[in-house]
């Protein structure tokens, strides 16, 4: 099959671009051609495909939209953008009327590449199209379903309870633009042409089906990672978390947990991006006499990254937002790791309290410092490692998700 894959990345940054490499290597493995289509960022990496790519809305340079110095015309044209975008059109038809795919597969679409892209491939070439929901962009002008440190899901009955609340970078502008620029699509049906919704979670999914989408249209297959299993040749193991640096994870909520602890038995190391002032101000939270039993590090890449999740002796992920179902979860499982993690969102789906790790109520800093402190005592984490295994083998190995996804998108070609 000849495959369009949709991502608004084309480099490495967060879960989506992990999961797009992640299955456009699974798919060339199986002969199938995959045809990019992403923004045209400075970190772009390489394709044949990259003539097709358009700049993005905030215009040429850095994804981040903080390193940025934008003028009022170069601001006023972003938000005309968000609602009409005729560069990434016309790049889009070129790429189809070029390529002519079987399918289309959109990734990650966020706020900046409208998904009229999808129903123009499906009203204008007659071709399948799947959107897989990575986050809650389609509801939330946030994304995140969380405000205010705590889960809140107002906008799924009150579309305009992000602009009173402020929940869009603080500010009711940016908040009414969001909510206009997600009543703008519903409004012109976009959704309505895509042929499946792939939900990577059960929570997704019951998201979806809560708002009214049709249940034939909406298909959970859980994600898959990389095979970690492997020998860990490091005799110091210590706790792992890993990804996003980011209040909603919970990273302050681990380093208060750390500190209750009187006398801790292992290090604790956190990796992921972040801005050096917050990496700054996490490590300031470490009480004083522990900061030797600290670390908090920049990203790390690739089987470095991998062998850093063989090396620990458990991973913790003390999300206190709705995570769907998280990259590093299923590779801490892969790597045969217990995983301490809140009971919130996806993640109770990957963990069974006291099987293969722990669950605690979300933001809870005594609940969280007695399983670390209980799990750092266990010794032999082999039983629950073994465990944790077998969750991946069962539900999240590449060939499982390869073989729903390939089964989707042939019955899409045919009918």
């Amino acid at each position: 099959m000849k495959i369009v894959l949709l991502n608004y990345h084309y480099f490495i940054h967060g879960g989506p671009d992990r999961y797009f490499f992640n299955i456009k290597n699974l798919l060339e493995r199986e002969g199938h051609t995959v045809i990019p289509f992403s923004f045209n960022y400075e970190e772009t990496y390489d394709t044949p495909y990259g003539e097709f790519f358009p700049d993005p809305i905030s215009g040429k340079g850095t994804f981040l939209l903080e390193n940025l110095q934008m003028s009022k015309f170069r601001k006023l044209l972003y938000v005309k953008k968000m609602f009409f975008n005729r560069q990434v059109e016309k790049k889009f038809i070129d790429l189809l009327s070029k390529e002519k795919p079987d399918i289309v597969y959109s990734i990650y679409l966020s706020s900046s590449m409208l998904p009229k892209i999808l129903y123009i491939a499906k009203t204008l070439f007659d071709i399948p199209v799947i959107y897989r929901l990575s986050d809650f962009h389609m509801f939330c002008p946030s994304y995140l379903f969380f405000r205010d440190g705590s889960v809140c899901q107002d906008c799924l009955t009150n579309s305009f309870a992000a602009v009173k609340n402020k929940c869009v970078q603080g500010s009711m502008a940016a908040s009414m633009l969001r909510v206009l620029q997600i009543t703008y699509i519903r409004w012109n049906k976009w959704y309505d042409k895509i042929d499946r919704f792939i939900c990577p979670s059960r929570l997704m999914e019951k998201t979806l089906l809560q708002a009214g989408f049709p249940r034939e249209k909406v298909l959970h297959v859980p994600t898959f990672s990389a095979d970690l299993q492997g020998d860990s040749a490091n005799k110091d193991p210590y706790i792992l978390y890993y990804g996003k640096l980011i209040r909603e994870k919970g990273v302050e909520v681990l380093i208060d947990a750390y500190n209750k602890i009187k006398t801790p038995l292992i290090p604790l190391r956190l990796i992921g991006p972040c801005s050096d002032s917050y990496r700054k101000y996490l490590f300031s939270l470490v009480d004083h006499g522990k900061r030797k039993m600290v670390s908090i590090l920049p990203p790390l890449q690739g089987e470095v990254m991998w062998q850093a999740v063989r090396d620990s002796a458990f991973v913790v992920q003390p999300a206190i937002w709705l995570e769907n179902m998280p990259n590093t979860l299923v590779e801490a499982l892969s790597a045969g790791k217990p995983v301490i993690a809140s009971d919130i969102g996806s993640l109770t789906e990957l963990v069974s309290h006291g099987e293969n790790g722990y669950l605690v109520s979300p933001g809870d800093v005594n609940s969280l410092a007695i399983a670390i402190e209980k799990m750092s005592t266990l010794g032999d984490l082999s039983v629950m490692g073994a465990q944790a295994r077998s969750r991946y083998e069962l539900v999240h190995k590449a060939d499982h998700h390869l073989r729903k996804l390939i089964i989707t998108f042939k019955e899409l070609i045919v009918s």
